[in-house]
């Protein structure tokens, strides 16, 4: 299986949220990062098929989708950043209700139903309403009707909003056991949800794909860029102003601080092994903004 973008652009009036965005995904986690207003939730908007392209093309199996309609959606999980829900209806009737609306089968539906519930870890709340639901349970049903009808494209935007870290670590095993014969995007500003199980990382700035590569690739780039500085807390300020600083950590009137620069930033910095983490300060330090 093989999904071509080529040269997908979307604008909105006068500004440009996906700029020619072009790249060939095969079955495997591929991680979508990028800072807020990076062109994201559009990019995956488009491949859920509910935006329409201002300009490019999708394929599936060199197939364009709007040649293949329905056959491609039929093919699709996707998770929104923002999953509206019925509050009066119980988990069980909204995944019989998602079920119906994706064609499946009375029958399979209500297997895949019991065991996406257990999946999921909600099959003691299946009969609960969702508008008692707190946001990490409404977040994790929207996880399962994503997986309904075993689709073969899964879209992901910030499917870990909510979550807990031990949801989270779940759901990364979830997504790495089902990966094998379907191509999962997944948006994320946690860039730990993507460093293991990542086949790829696509990085998107300014509705640019500046990036496609696996991770360790990425990782070798940033070798001889990463530093540990340990300054006064009065020049702290100072190291912000010239450098990308990650964390800091103050111990008594000293701040120990990871930075990034291509320089050596003082004569006692001490050089670090690059973490996935530090792709995200790299390529967008401390950008930001509203996201489409």
């Amino acid at each position: 299986m093989k999904l071509t973008i080529s040269g997908l652009t979307r604008s909105y009036k006068h500004k440009l949220a996906v700029d020619d965005v072009t790249a060939e995904l095969t079955p495997g986690v591929y991680g979508l990062i990028g800072p807020n207003g990076a062109g994201k939730t559009t990019l995956m908007r488009m491949l859920a098929d509910v935006l329409l392209p201002s300009k490019g093309q999708i394929c599936m199996n060199g197939e364009d989708i709007r040649t293949l309609d329905d056959r491609y959606r039929d093919q699709i999980g996707y998770l929104p950043q923002d999953c509206g829900f019925y509050s009066h209806f119980t988990a069980e009737r909204f995944l019989r209700y998602m079920a119906s609306l994706k064609g499946i089968k009375k029958v399979e539906a209500e297997a895949q139903i019991g065991e996406l519930l257990q999946l999921v870890n909600l099959s003691g709340e299946r009969k609960q309403r969702i508008g008692r639901f707190s946001g990490g349970m409404k977040r994790r049903l929207g996880i399962a009707q994503a997986l309904l009808g075993d689709p073969k494209l899964l879209i992901l935007d910030e499917p870990t909003a909510g979550l807990d870290p031990k949801e989270r670590v779940r759901f990364r095993n979830l997504l790495s056991d089902i990966s094998g014969e379907r191509i999962v995007i997944l948006s994320t500003h946690i860039i730990t949800d993507i460093e293991y199980i990542a086949k790829e990382v696509l990085v998107l700035r300014q509705g640019k794909l500046v990036k496609q590569a696996k991770p360790d690739l990425i990782l070798k780039e940033l070798e001889g860029k990463v530093w540990h500085v340990t300054v006064s807390s009065e020049k702290v300020d100072e190291l912000e102003r010239h450098y990308t600083v990650g964390n800091l950590l103050r111990r008594g009137t000293e701040i120990e601080a990871r930075l990034i620069s291509d320089q050596q930033p003082t004569a006692d910095a001490a050089l670090q092994s690059p973490r996935l983490e530090d792709i995200y300060l790299y390529y967008f330090g401390e950008t930001g903004g509203d996201d489409r």
